[in-house]
């Protein structure tokens, strides 16, 4: 009997540990008025997963930023690989031996590289005195799991090699994601290991991470239960993506990096989460699991936010600070 009540208590404080990180709060459930007066402006409402799968693709695919302009020559547009993977390289200041930002895309694994988001690469490489490497990798569904993967990773291993010509420092390596291409940059960080080439990469930036893509912690998760709607991004649009592009494998590590069982060895990361993203928890977790094995993680949950600090004015100072801990982190791993 004492023997079941140790137990017990054993397993209750496993799962009050478990739900400690998983329900993690960074906040006191009050939305920044300035987001919500801009999802107001732009008469934000929510779609039902049901509306999503009516929806013509396209209208989903090509929701964007606007466009906004930058010097037309400080990008180059290039195919890298046999297989002739878009990339748009961005170095404004035309320096050489710059840092290299790989950089993933946003979009749910649905939308493309949009020429609405090439005004945020070109401005990170001025901010951060690097060569962005935007990889515009092939979407869902007409190119479902594995192909934004194997196009992430030969990207990276080409540029990994070629970057120099472009006036990058193949030595100083970061890969960065938002959203989807957290997931990805995650991902590929994990197969560079697997092939023994992760000490190429020096850091990885992942903002708003989908660790766990399974349908169960989406419904399980207390960010997603918190977070299910009115907050821009929805538990119905990440069921959507996630059935769009990898349909019958939420198990897979490749679709769910947190799954990897060993983690160790993998470059520092930085973690980015926000209080009203129903993704929180998951980056919550990954970084969680990063240090367990030893990883070194900067993380922040950004209060009153919502996923990737959507909605903030440009000035915010909650935009700075998300850049300051980018420069923090790269000055940390060497990255000058």
């Amino acid at each position: 009997m004492i023997r079941q009540k140790l137990f017990l208590i054993l397993c209750l404080l496993l799962l009050s540990s478990r739900q400690g990180i998983m329900a993690q709060s960074c906040g006191t459930r009050q939305l920044d008025p300035r987001v919500a007066s801009f999802l107001k402006m732009i008469g934000y409402t929510d779609l039902s997963l049901e509306q999503l799968r009516k929806m013509p693709i396209a209208q989903v695919k090509y929701a964007g930023p606007p466009v906004r302009p930058y010097p037309p020559a400080d990008v180059k547009r290039i195919k890298v690989t046999a297989d002739s993977i878009p990339v748009l390289v961005f170095n404004p200041t035309h320096g050489q031996n710059l840092r290299i930002i790989i950089n993933y895309h946003g979009g749910g694994f649905i939308s493309p590289l949009l020429p609405g988001l090439e005004y945020s690469l070109w401005q990170d490489a001025r901010n951060y005195a690097a060569v962005v490497f935007a990889v515009d990798y092939r979407v869902a569904p007409e190119s479902k799991f594995p192909a934004a993967v194997n196009d992430s990773y030969n990207a990276f291993k080409w540029i990994a090699e070629q970057g120099g010509e472009f006036g990058g420092d193949t030595g100083r390596i970061v890969l960065m994601g938002n959203s989807a291409g957290a997931n990805l940059a995650a991902v590929i960080t994990q197969k560079a290991k697997k092939e023994g080439i992760s000490n190429k990469i020096k850091l990885q930036v992942l903002n708003g991470l989908p660790a766990d893509c399974r349908p169960r912690n989406m419904e399980t998760s207390v960010s997603y239960r918190e977070n299910a709607a009115g907050y821009w991004q929805t538990k119905a649009a990440c069921y959507f993506a996630i059935e769009s592009y990898a349909p019958g494998q939420y198990d897979n590590p490749e679709v769910s990096p947190i799954l990897t069982e060993d983690l160790a060895g993998l470059p520092p990361a930085l973690i980015i989460n926000a209080e009203f993203d129903p993704l929180r928890d998951d980056g919550i977790a990954y970084a969680a699991k990063l240090r367990k094995y030893g990883v070194r993680v900067w993380d922040k949950c950004f209060a009153g936010e919502i996923h990737l600090l959507f909605g903030l004015p440009p000035n915010a100072e909650e935009l700075k600070e998300y850049e300051a801990l980018v420069k923090t982190a790269m000055d940390a791993c060497f990255i000058k």
